[in-house]
């Protein structure tokens, strides 16, 4: 059975690992004792195995928990040591329900983004006038944005 990453993470008890070129280019073919097997992209899986002290050969019969990440619009593959008896590959799972969100009451948020402006001329705009430092709209709008995203939290 091949387990696709990107339904979750997957330990397994390392049998075999070899490398093999597909059509998606070169991939480490990482086989675990009850027969499980997960494809990794070879860079990845190389800068793994490094990461762990591992190689090809020394990872046969370690533990190895495999999973996705993903980040700036990029997946990345990770590998760690995973302790003794935890080799299991997982039933896939429902998506975790996702959290509504409140309504959002736009006349509110325009009193506070005002407010928030009125506070940056205050301060900002005043202090720089004072000192007689020069600053313009995007300073101003920087501050209150700054404030308002504070406020909102």
């Amino acid at each position: 059975m091949i387990h696709k990453l990107a339904t979750g993470p997957c330990t397994l008890e390392i049998a075999s690992a070899v490398e093999s070129l597909v059509s998606c280019g070169p991939q480490v073919w990482f086989t675990g004792a009850d027969g499980t097997s997960v494809y990794i992209n070879e860079g990845p899986a190389q800068r793994g195995l490094a990461r762990l002290s591992l190689d090809m050969e020394t990872v046969i019969g370690q533990t190895i928990r495999f999973s996705q990440v993903k980040k700036d619009g990029k997946t990345f593959s990770n590998l760690d040591l995973a302790g003794e008896g935890t080799a299991t590959t997982p039933v896939a799972t429902a998506a975790a329900p996702v959290a509504q969100k409140a309504p959002v009451d736009l006349a509110a948020l325009a009193v506070l983004y005002s407010e928030c402006v009125s506070i940056a001329m205050a301060t900002l705009g005043n202090k720089c006038e004072e000192a007689g430092v020069p600053y313009d709209a995007s300073a101003l709008q920087a501050a209150a944005a700054t404030l308002f995203i504070r406020a909102c939290r």
